[in-house]
Order: structure tokens, then C-alpha cells, then sequence
């Protein structure tokens, strides 16, 4: 003990020591930081979360530190993940006198990678959960997703989940929300402790075993079979939407639109096709008659400027056709919430001459909003500093880009009508203007949630860049500019019967004229 200037006394060895101790802590949490995966688990921004606070919010069960679980509609589910705990353990140790051990086992596992597993998450809201309860959580909600996960790979009924009005399916949004994620080594560790009698002869390691029981429940089969070159390992998976983004952004960047022939229904697709140009035909001497007279506030250049993406309803009358993106003739059919991006996601490809635009499917229902939603807060959050490498690098913006782009496609209702007669874009509850104004509204919202990934510039440089600049080119050339103000102003109802009556007729009646002046000549 020492003494300082007047009546104070500071006590050397004690202070210096609790400095030591924080000093260490610190610098232990530190490199678990700089170890840590660049994928780490944060709450989503307050600009985002304000407008769109439900979709990133469990409505069933809270995975994690980030959400309160004592809120009155998560209680029912903590109470669940206790007899899923006894569930999953009684799968290898039927006997409840070995239960004991195995939990003591499950919380050993954890309580050695406490720290790491702290780590993995932005947020210091959680600082004051205690050592004991933070493992006790890791244990819980990691056996609770493994149980849930082999039980739907295994067919088991679930009878205290399906009790609750949408259990299920609530499940599956909340276990791949942003905030409601655990670290994947956890459920690595936990599954390589356990026994699982059901799949031991399969050979699978743990790790692998895991990685397909996921891919399994969220796209079925395809998911499952997926090859393991398209995939990071396990060792490389910060959680399970680390995965499912991987995953449902890996089948675009092989697939390519199959060959015209072998399309469904490509014979009667060839004739329409031909019998749609026979009818332009005629409509096409209209086009230098009418442009000229057409006010200059109603020509494309007055609402559209160079560096302008048309919409979908104007890229058609600039001769584009929407196709869905087809998967193989061999694929098999996608299960799981990942069937509401269609069979390829995100594929976006223009070909056929540069006419023919493929889009993947969408499905619109309320598990759509949250899954892109979140989708883009994973990649918003990815850190541009990767921790193993030390180098910088280009964050994904392969969704963000995704909606963007749907954003300057679908800007009105008649836009909405295009992509629904293409089948490009669904939705539950019939296709009446409200309906169509509803998937605009909804594309809208993507829109400005890839805003804050970068916007516009965000899109110039992702794999649409390319695109992009192909469609401007076309909105740029005269013929298809001319040809489209014509269409907008003049070929809709009534105008669309009139004009096309008197150009069939003009163009039948000048085919006639001309084969009797060359009789009458010959």
C-alpha cells in the first residue's frame, strides 16, 4: 500500500492487478473478434427495421441473444425446446439414467467455445447474460434446431408444434431470420456429440450430416443433393442463413436458359410467335404516320432519361419477351421456403438475339418479404475485412442487386400484369387490379431495402451491370423507342381495336391493289 498527496491512499498491487485482469479479458476478447468469422450476427439497422420491423422479427421462437424471450408469444416455445432437448437426447440414449451425462457433455462442448461464441455477435446488448445462462442457451436452442431438423428429414410428426395455429411454418421463417441466429460450430459440436441412429449408416462425418439435414429442410431433396463443390464447408459456415444464401445464390451463376427446342409447349410457343409478328405486320405502317403527331410530353424521352431501365411493360413494346427461368429437365422439385424463389434464384439472363428476358419465378406469399428481406441484411452485414486473410474484400450483392433490378421492372400494376401472364411473378389471391397493385407495392418495398446496400451504384456494378446496359441500349435505339410511344398512346382500348381494324384493313386492301395492278400489267 501507498500513499498519495493529502488523505488518499491507492492500493498499488490491487488496483494493478484488477487492471491486469481487464487488460487480459479484453485482449482475449479481442482475438476471438479477430478470429471470428466476417459474417457476424448484429440487429438490423434502425432505418431498416423501422419500415419493415415484423419481417425481421420471430414470431414463434427466439434463437440467440438478440430477441427477449420471455415476450408472450415466445414463451410457448421455450417450454418446446426442453422436450425437444429430452427428444434429442433419448434418439441415442433411450435409457433417462444416461441423460445426465449427455447434457453435462453438451454443456462441457459449449462452455469451451463460450467465448468464441460471444464473439460472433456485434451487439453488446447481451453483455449482461451471465456465463451459465448464455451456455444454457447455446444448448437449447442448438438442440432444438437439430431436433427439428432430423425430425423433418426423418418424417416424425411434431404434434406439440403443429399446436400452434402456423408452428411450422413461422419455423421456418424464424430460424433464418438476421437476428435469430446461433453460430454454426455450435450445432456442429452439439451434432458430434450426439448419437443419431438414423442416418449412422449413412458414413456421414457430423459436419457434413449437419450441412445436408439444413440444405434438407430448406429446399428438400435439391437442397440436400446439392453438389459439395457448390458450398462452402462446414468449417467455412458462419450460420444457417450464411448457408441458405450460399445456397440459393450458388444455382445462378451455372445455369443457362435450355435450348428452344426442348422448352415446354415450344412448337405452339414458334406459332404464336409467328402469328403475333403477322400482326404487326400491318400495325407497323401506323408507326411513322403517328409518331410524328404524337405531343412531346407523351414520348418516352419526356418521362424516361438515357440512363433510365425501362419496365417491364415498356420493355414489351420494345419487342421483350419474359420468360420464367426453367431448372433442368432432370431437377428435382424445390421444398421448403426456398421454393418461393422458383426453381433457379436470382438467374437473371436476356437472350434469343437480346429479346428474350428470363427471370426467376417469385412467389409471393408472407414467407417472401421476410426471406429477401433478410437475405439482404446478410449481406448488408458481411464484413468488407476478411479476418482469416486480413485483405479487403467485395461484400455479396447478388439479392440486393436482385431486388433493385425487380424494383425498376415492376413500377405500376401493368407492369405486375406482364410479369404475372409470364408466370415470372405469382400470387396467392387471384389477379385483379388490386391484387396487381399489391405486387407492385411489395416490389417497391424490396427496392428501398437494397437502397441501403448502395442503391444505384450498388446495381452498376453487380451481375446485372451488364444487363442493364443492354436494355438501355435498346430504350435507346429510335425504331423501338418510336414503336413503343406509338403502343403506349395509341394501341390500348378502345384505341388498340380501332387502330388495328382499319391497319388490317388498310394493309388487306393494299396486298389487293398491288396483285391487281400487276395482273392487270401482266
Amino acid at each position: 500500500m501507498a500513499g498519495g498527496g493529502g488523505d488518499i491512499t491507492v492500493h498499488v498491487e490491487l488496483l494493478a492487478h484488477s487492471l491486469m485482469r481487464k487488460q487480459e479479458g479484453a485482449a482475449a476478447d479481442e482475438q476471438h473478434r479477430a478470429t471470428a468469422s466476417s459474417h457476424r450476427l448484429s440487429r438490423v439497422p434502425v432505418h431498416l427495421r423501422d419500415n419493415n420491423a415484423n419481417d425481421y422479427t420471430p414470431g414463434f421462437v427466439a434463437i440467440g441473444p438478440l430477441h427477449n424471450r420471455e415476450d408472450r408469444r415466445l414463451r410457448p416455445a421455450e417450454r418446446l425446446k426442453v422436450a425437444y432437448l429430452n427428444g434429442f437426447i433419448s434418439r441415442g440414449h433411450p435409457d433417462p439414467a444416461h441423460h445426465l451425462t449427455v447434457i453435462q457433455d453438451y454443456v462441457r462442448i459449449v462452455a469451451a467455445r463460450e467465448q468464441e461464441a460471444r464473439a460472433m455477435y456485434v451487439s453488446e446488448e447481451f453483455a449482461d447474460i451471465g456465463a451459465e445462462d448464455f451456455i444454457q442457451m447455446m444448448v437449447l436452442d442448438g438442440c432444438f434446431i437439430i431436433e427439428h431438423l432430423v425430425n423433418v428429414a426423418t418424417g416424425r410428426e411434431e404434434p406439440s408444434l403443429h399446436a400452434t395455429p402456423f408452428g411450422p411454418v413461422q419455423l421456418s421463417v424464424d430460424l433464418v431470420l438476421a437476428e435469430n441466429q446461433i453460430p454454426f460450430f455450435v450445432l456442429v459440436d452439439l451434432i458430434a456429440a450426439s448419437r443419431l441412429p438414423e442416418f449412422e449408416a449413412t458414413g456421414y462425418p457430423p459436419p457434413v450430416l449437419l450441412v445436408k439435414l439444413v440444405l434438407f429442410y430448406l429446399a428438400g431433396e435439391k437442397g440436400r443433393d446439392m453438389s459439395d463443390d457448390a458450398l462452402p464447408a462446414a468449417d467455412g459456415i458462419s450460420h444457417i442463413l450464411h448457408l441458405l444464401y450460399e445456397m440459393v445464390t450458388a444455382a445462378r451463376t451455372r445455369w443457362e436458359p435450355p435450348p428452344r427446342a426442348i422448352q415446354d409447349g415450344a412448337v405452339m410457343e414458334m406459332a404464336q410467335e409467328a402469328a403475333r409478328l403477322l400482326r404487326r405486320i400491318p400495325l407497323l405502317l401506323f408507326v411513322p404516320l403517328l409518331y410524328p403527331i404524337l405531343p412531346e410530353d407523351k414520348k418516352w424521352s419526356a418521362s424516361y432519361g438515357k440512363e433510365d431501365v425501362p419496365s417491364a411493360s415498356d420493355l414489351k413494346r420494345m419487342g421483350v419477351q419474359f420468360k420464367k427461368a426453367r431448372g433442368g429437365s432432370g431437377s428435382k422439385p424445390v421444398v421448403g421456403i426456398t421454393s418461393v424463389l422458383g426453381p433457379v434464384p436470382f438467374a437473371v439472363k436476356l437472350t434469343q438475339h437480346e429479346d428474350r428476358l428470363h427471370l426467376p419465378q417469385l412467389r409471393l406469399e408472407f414467407r417472401t418479404a421476410p426471406l429477401l428481406l433478410n437475405l439482404m441484411a446478410f449481406e448488408q452485414s458481411s464484413s468488407s475485412l476478411s479476418a482469416a486473410t486480413k485483405t479487403t474484400t467485395v461484400a455479396p450483392t447478388v439479392v440486393s442487386a436482385y431486388a433493385s433490378f425487380m424494383a425498376k421492372m415492376l413500377q405500376s400494376a401493368e407492369d405486375a400484369g406482364v410479369l404475372s401472364a409470364a408466370e415470372v411473378v405469382q400470387q396467392q389471391g387471384g389477379a385483379g387490379n388490386e391484387s396487381k397493385d399489391a405486387v407492385a407495392r411489395f416490389f417497391r418495398k424490396m427496392g428501398a431495402a437494397s437502397e441501403a446496400a448502395g442503391g444505384e451504384l450498388l446495381l452498376e456494378k453487380s451481375y446485372l451491370g451488364r444487363l442493364l446496359e443492354k436494355l438501355r441500349e435498346r430504350s435507346r435505339h429510335p425504331l423501338y423507342v418510336m414503336w413503343a410511344d406509338v403502343q403506349r398512346n395509341y394501341f390500348t382500348l378502345p384505341w388498340a381495336v380501332v387502330v388495328e381494324f382499319v391497319a388490317v384493313v388498310t394493309f388487306v386492301s393494299s396486298m389487293v391493289q398491288t396483285y391487281t395492278s400487276v395482273k392487270y400489267h401482266g
